[in-house]
Formats: structure tokens, sequence, C-alpha cells
């Protein structure tokens, strides 16, 4: 009895979120449902899993298993692609899941070549791992560079959970190339070898799950949001020398406090100055050295610091953030540590140490 309820739990929480998913399919956005997909899939490898470590696989589960196992990783990579950008061609991405059902259906229509197979199954797995991890972090590095330089605040829009999930996918891969190489049979052994090899998969699925349902910040805003003033000046429009744009750049930043304005967009400079948004753009990174939710929150720290230098003791820090432009506590800390590298409270208090 307890062999199957480990065996199986990996499957409840796969298909718990698979039919979440589905129940949103309709509105969901490309990323998203792609991502149901995915879980369909794992939904089906970990029904597998379930019924190898209890009844057994036949031989043609045993292939089911194998093209699922070298799906799983693919569709992800699909998923971080769409998530990140909107591929030209987006039915070729899917291609990198045809290695995977050649090895599949070699193994079912060559049985007395399983052991052949199975060592391509752990060769491609291996791939795959190295795929997702190394470029699917570099494209979720690159947007989030994009995302810096379009919005002020840039949680819940940046994909700071999704890196993470690929710590996680480091994690449960290192699980994967140890379970690999023992074979599953020696898991079958012991109930306790079993958990400790369930548990983080598990764990990793369900945040994968929880933290990809929860994303509302689609690549389709990003892109609107982005392209918001950004027409280029027309040959009736005076040309702006860079110092005088510079300097209208800044005594709006600055002399007006537009930085205090909650969830600024790079589009809202561009309004009020009438600057395309890639000339701000550029002119932040190369003259300030900072992409534009730096120098924005870099300010507002300051504008923060003043207000707590004000009276430390009694002012309240949510009044402190909502009054420097933050949008939420967590990104008035999260940023006050980054360009202070101290907590709010600490530096309140050495400014109330160094009063006589």
């Amino acid at each position: 009895m307890l062999r199957t309820l480990l065996s199986f739990i990996p499957f409840y929480v796969c298909l718990i979120w698979f039919i979440t998913f589905l129940v949103h399919y309709r509105k969901s956005d490309t990323a998203k449902r792609i991502l149901t997909w995915f879980l369909f899939t794992c939904v089906v490898l970990y029904l597998c899993h379930g019924l190898f470590f209890t009844v057994g696989l036949t031989h043609t589960m045993e292939c089911l298993w194998t093209l699922c196992s070298l799906s799983v990783y693919p569709l992800y990579y699909v998923y971080i692609c769409n998530l990140v950008s909107r591929p030209k061609a987006p039915l070729k991405l899917f291609l990198i899941l045809l290695p995977g059902v050649v090895v599949a259906l070699g193994k079912y229509a060559f049985p007395e070549l399983v052991g052949v197979f199975d060592n391509a199954r752990k060769l491609l797995f291996a791939v795959q791992v190295f795929i997702v991890i190394f470029f699917g972090y570099r494209k979720l590095r690159a947007f989030d560079r994009e995302i810096a330089n379009v919005y002020a605040d840039t949680e819940g829009r940046d994909t700071t959970a999704v890196k993470h999930l690929i710590i996680a996918f480091v994690i449960t891969s290192l699980c994967s190339a140890v379970a690999n190489a023992l074979d599953r049979q020696y898991f079958a052994q012991s109930d306790w070898i079993l958990l400790a090899v369930i548990t983080p998969f598990s764990v990793m699925l369900f945040a994968l799950s929880y933290i990809g349902f929860t994303r509302d910040f689609s690549f389709e805003q990003f892109v609107e949001d982005s392209k918001e003033h950004d027409e280029q000046p027309t040959s009736d429009t005076p040309a702006i020398e860079e110092s005088e744009a510079g300097k209208k750049i800044d005594e709006l930043l600055k002399t007006n406090q537009l930085y205090l304005t909650q969830n600024l967009k790079i589009g809202d400079v561009a309004e009020a100055t009438g600057i395309c948004r890639t000339y701000i753009s550029a002119y932040m990174n190369q003259t300030k050295g900072m992409s534009f939710s730096d120098y924005i929150n870099s300010m507002r720290v300051e504008h923060a610091k003043k207000l707590l230098s004000q009276d430390p003791q009694n002012i309240k820090k949510s009044d402190v953030a909502t009054q420097s432009g933050f949008s939420s506590e967590r990104s008035f800390y999260r940023n006050f540590k980054k360009f202070t590298g101290k907590k709010p409270m600490e530096w309140a208090n050495t400014v109330t140490a160094s009063i006589p």
C-alpha cells in the first residue's frame, strides 16, 4: 500500500495541475497552452513510473515511457521560448521532439535491441538537459534585460521564478542521472530509496505548475508595451540634439519627479518628452550605465532615504515605499538592499545612531 502511494505521487501532482490548466486552456496564452501539453506528457510519464514500481510495464508501455521521458524537457524548452519570444516558425520548435520519437519507435519495432535504444535514450536525455539548462537560461536572462529597459517595476514581469526552476531542473536532472545509471530496478528494492527520488520530482513539478499558472504577464503584453511611443522622428520633426535630449529626460525625471509614478514604463517617459523609447533606453544604458529599471529605482531609493532620515523611528516603511514610487513593499526592500547594501530598518538605525 505504501509503495503504491509513493509511486504515484508525481502522477497525482501532474494530473491535478493538468486538469487545472485544461479548464483555463481557451483563455490561456501560447506559453500556458504549451505548459498544458507538457503536464499531459508528465501525467503519462509518471503513470508509467507508478505502474513500473507496482505491477510492472509491458513492452508497449515501456516504449510509451521512453517517448514521454524524452519529450518533457524539449516541451519545457518550447515553453521557455514562447514565454520570452514569439518564434518566427513555432512549429519548427517541435522538431526537438523528433529524436525522442525515433528512439521510442525504434525500441518498439526492434525489441531485440532494447539495450541499444536504452543507451541512446540516456545519451539523448543528457543532451536535452543541457539544452534546457544552458540555452533556456540564456533566453530567460536576455528577456529580463529587455524587461528592465521597458518597466521600472519588473516584479511579476521578469522571469526570476522561472530561472529558479532551471536550478530545480539541475537538481532533478542529477537525480535522473543517478536513476539512469543505477536503473529503475534498483529503486524498487526499498520504499525509502523510492521516496528519496520521488520527492524532488514532485516538489519541482508542483512549483513549476504553480509558477506557470499564476504568471499573468505574457510576451504579448511586453510587445504591446515596448512598442508604445517608439515611433522614430519624421522628416517634419526637428531633430533633438543629444545634449538637449539628455537634459530633457533628466529634467523630467529629477525636477518633475516622474520617477515617483508607480508602474512607470519607458513609454510614459517617451510620451512626456517626445523622445523615442529606443533613444531613452540607449541614453540610460550608455550615459548612466544602468537599465531603465535600475536608473528609476536608484532615484526612488534616494527619495526613500530622505524620507527615512526625517523621522526614522516613527515613519512607516509601507508609507515610504508608496511615497517613493514603489509598487510594493517587496520591491522597495529588494531595491533598497540592492543600492545601499542594507535593509531599510538597518539604514534607518544607522542614521539614528549618527544623530548626536
